[in-house]
């Protein structure tokens, strides 16, 4: 495992100190696991099988395997390895998606740049996260009645309800969808219907002014984030 290489190349990612710390301690486990459990097996000449059983062994010990196929996607998109690179990228969504169903929903507190006293209202009715939003707001006759309702301007509203429905895509969360409404692409469809480098340099250019994000998305994020918004169902109509 070549320590050296593997920090230069996340240093050109613009990786903080400590995200770079954590990717090769991470991936120092897996590389041990092997050296125990695999005789014969490196880091870079594993196998899906070896990365399946390290999973498996890991979630024994009772651990998050999210944060270890994070760190080895980025390993092996450093090697080169196009093959371990898109297997560790699918399980991790894979299991984003099934820890994300076992989760309370996202708080809107928690969506960088709501109004907290818009916020407060909306809780005094009863709507504190972004499931009973969007299940409240997924018509426009909806979300003028909750307008009305609430005492939250219906602009806000919207605003809301399209910052709700953009974090059903896996990955998106309060601060990454921040990022997606300024710069335009503020619902599903617009997303789903976006070439991913247009989506990309687009989201590059306002987190270059705006500095939402510590780093820019990347292309196969913008990628994913499309295939996701193409896969999900409408719940809300604009």
């Amino acid at each position: 495992m070549n320590e050296d290489g593997f920090r230069d190349f996340l240093k050109k990612q613009r990786r903080s100190e400590g995200t770079i710390a954590t990717c090769i301690r991470l991936s120092g486990e897996f590389k041990a696991y092997l050296e125990e459990y695999r005789l014969g097996v490196k880091i870079d000449t594993a196998k899906p099988a070896d990365i399946q059983d390290f999973l498996v062994w890991m979630k024994k010990q009772r651990k998050s395997v999210n944060s270890y196929l994070w760190a080895l996607h980025r390993y092996y998109d450093f090697t080169g390895n196009a093959h371990m690179r898109k297997l560790t990228a699918d399980l991790r969504q894979q299991e984003i998606a099934r820890r994300r169903g076992q989760r309370k929903s996202l708080k809107l507190k928690d969506i960088l740049g709501v109004d907290i006293d818009q916020i407060e209202k909306l809780a005094e009715i009863g709507i504190n996260d972004i499931k009973w939003l969007i299940k409240n707001g997924r018509t426009t006759a909806q979300r003028t009645a909750l307008a009305e309702q609430s005492g939250v301007p219906l602009k806000e509203i919207e605003e809301m309800v399209k910052l709700a429905d953009l974090t059903r895509i896996v990955d998106i969360k309060g601060v990454k969808v921040r990022l997606l409404y300024e710069a335009g692409f503020d619902t599903l469809e617009k997303i789903a219907t976006c070439d991913p480098e247009f989506l990309h340099q687009g989201l590059v250019s306002v987190n270059t002014e705006k500095q939402i994000l510590q780093r820019h998305p990347t292309l196969r994020e913008a990628k994913y984030w499309v295939k996701q918004a193409n896969n999900l169902e409408k719940l809300v109509e604009f």
